[in-house]
Order: structure tokens, then C-alpha cells, then sequence
């Protein structure tokens, strides 16, 4: 069907009952998803989403089914705006959903920086809040809710499967299977997680967060997860305050917190190594290579960040940071995007 901005605006006047629709703009469309702002005529704006893959479309069911989990209740306990569904409706072969819009402006990994002061512990209490929130919030709604031993499994799974491609140097297997070997590394409690959290999620007004999107991964997990974005900074000390800020509200002390990010950084490039391998794309499989070739230069030329188990234990944040330079994390592209079809690149 058409994607035209007023097509689909129109459209959505017959997911919402009373929509009253007066103008339609672009509002952040890719090659996966046509996203348009409807702006109603009581002066309020609306977003209207049509997925254009099966990736996407259950991407956006995923995160419909989230944001049903997020009572008021649930989001009265958070510091900042959640997205919320209208309405939906069949589209051809794919569904429109129309939400609420959040307010602010799409945060980049950049702005945590010394110029915006206050952002970035803003950033981190924003994530503790999202994980200090009641783990019945997931098993409620029957996402996923996984033990720390399985969230553990899971990631020696991506490691076997990223080792029997051949194309991981040896250097990274050696310290992936230290740090998955450590015990240490995986004595936490298994918190709510938002699961796919990027700096495109976050919606800010100066120093402070407004909004969060993106909620389509949102499970009990590792709190590392939602952390692991910031290691893709380069501004070393407004990361150390996002993590500073998020351990203080959290109270909770789980000192390899920052180790488990790390991993979960590694293993996203790994990932994308194992999506080029399913789909046969020599072109994705060059670029993870390159990826994962760049991590053990970046740890050759630093002895301080040595691959070896026990150094992944007691690396501070800035060895981390330095030789995660081009991860994934680092473009500030992991997997994924809010609401990105499953499969685009990390």
C-alpha cells in the first residue's frame, strides 16, 4: 500500500475512533518501517507506524505488547514518558499502529558529553529506574523471563556457534571463554530489562530524559544489557557518571556489572558476524571480521587491556572503551535501534 505521510494518516482515523487527523509529516521512516507524525486538531501529535518486513511488523507487535505490560501503575514509577497504543489496524499484509508521541529530541551518543553536564547521569538514573521496577511486570504479561544461569547459556550459545565459524581470532574466543567460564562474572539478580536499549530510545530536553521508546525487547534479563550502549562513548567521564548514577539509585552492588556490559558488546559484533553467516552476506561477514580484527588491535597495543580472564575482571572502564572503539556499540548501532527490525545492522 501507499506509504504517502497522508495516506497513512488517514489510515489511522480508522484504528483510533474519533481521530481527528489536519496534517501529516515524515517522521523517521527507513527501509523497515514508515513512521508519520498526524497532528490532530486539538494541537496534540500522533505517531503512526506501518512495519514494511515480517521482521518489522513483529518488532512492532513486540513492543505493542510491551507498552500493554507498562500499567499506569508501572509508569507512574518511572522519571520519564512512555509511548502508548491508540489503535491498530490491518494494512495489507502488514498492521498500522498509531501512538502516542513522546516529546524531546532523539538523544545521540555523542550528547553525553561534558556539554550537556547533567545528562549523563540522567541517562543512568533513567536505566536504574527500569530496573529497580517489579519483575512481575514481565511474568504478567508472559515475556520473557529468564534466570541468570540461562541468560548465561544463552550467550555460551552465540559463542560456540561465533567459534565454529572459524572467523573469530583466537585472542577473542580465549577471553570470551574466561569471562563465561568466571562464576564471579555471574552472581546477579536478573532485573526488568528494556532489553535493546540504543541513545536513539532516549528522548531529552537539556539535561533531562523525557521519554523512552523502543520497548520491543523488554524482558526480565541481565541489567548489563541496557548498559552495554555506553561503552560506545569516547567521552570516558560522563560514561563513568552514567554508571556512577545508576549504581547510586539502584543501591544494589553488582561490581562486574560494567565486565558483563563489556562482554555483551563483544558478543553483539559476534552476532553480526553469525547474521552474515545465515544470510550468506559476505559483505555483513567482511565487516564483522573487521569489527572483531580492530578489538585485538585495540588490545595488542594496550597491555593495560589484556584479553586474559582475569584482566576482563578488573579492567577499568577506560581500557574498555579504548579497545571497543569500533565495535558496534561504538557507532552507536547495536542491535538495535528502537523498534529496528530484527536483522538491520548493529
Amino acid at each position: 500500500m501507499s506509504t504517502n505521510p497522508f495516506t497513512l494518516a488517514a489510515l489511522a482515523t480508522t484504528a483510533v475512533e474519533g481521530l481527528d487527523v489536519v496534517g501529516a509529516s515524515e517522521d523517521g521512516s527507513d527501509e523497515h518501517r514508515s513512521v508519520v507524525a498526524a497532528r490532530l486538531a486539538d494541537g496534540e501529535t500522533v505517531q503512526v507506524v506501518l512495519p514494511r518486513s515480517v521482521a518489522a511488523l513483529r518488532s512492532a507487535e513486540e513492543h505493542a505488547a510491551a507498552l500493554a505490560a507498562l500499567t499506569l501503575a508501572t509508569r507512574s514509577r518511572l522519571p520519564f514518558e512512555v509511548p502508548s497504543v491508540l489503535g491498530t489496524v490491518d494494512a495489507g499484509r502488514s498492521r498500522l499502529f498509531v501512538l502516542t508521541r513522546l516529546g524531546g529530541e532523539v538523544m545521540r551518543l555523542g550528547d553525553l558529553s561534558p556539554a550537556r553536564p547533567g545528562l549523563a547521569a540522567a541517562v543512568g538514573q533513567a536505566i536504574a529506574a527500569i530496573h529497580e521496577l517489579p519483575t512481575s511486570v514481565a511474568a504478567d504479561a508472559g515475556l520473557p523471563h529468564e534466570g541468570a544461569p540461562a541468560l548465561r547459556q544463552q550467550l555460551l550459545d552465540t559463542f560456540d556457534r561465533a567459534a565454529a565459524t572459524g572467523a573469530v581470532p583466537a585472542a577473542l574466543l580465549e577471553r570470551w571463554e574466561g569471562a563465561l567460564g568466571d562464576d564471579r562474572l555471574w552472581q546477579f539478580k536478573p532485573t526488568l530489562v528494556h532489553g535493546d536499549l540504543q541513545a536513539p530510545a532516549f528522548r531529552v530536553e537539556g539535561a533531562r530524559v523525557v521519554g523512552l521508546d523502543g520497548w520491543h525487547a523488554l524482558s526480565v534479563g541481565d541489567p548489563a544489557r541496557d548498559l552495554a550502549f555506553l561503552l560506545g562513548s569516547t567521552e570516558f567521564g560522563s560514561v563513568d557518571e552514567a554508571f556512577d548514577a545508576h549504581a547510586a539509585a539502584r543501591g544494589i552492588g553488582d561490581r562486574q556489572v560494567r565486565q558483563r556490559a563489556m562482554l555483551h558488546a563483544e558478543l553483539d559484533i559476534a552476532r553480526w558476524l553469525l547474521h552474515g553467516v545465515a544470510k550468506g552476506d559476505e559483505s555483513i561477514v567482511d565487516d564483522a571480521k573487521g569489527m572483531l580484527a580492530g578489538l585485538v588491535a585495540r588490545v595488542d597495543r594496550d597491555p593495560g587491556a589484556a584479553i586474559a580472564p582475569q584482566r576482563l575482571e578488573t579492567m577499568d572502564l577506560t581500557g574498555v572503551q579504548e579497545y571497543l572503539g569500533e565495535s558496534p556499540a561504538a557507532t552507536g548501532e547495536v542491535p538495535g535501534a528502537p523498534d529496528r527490525a530484527d536483522g538491520d545492522r548493529p
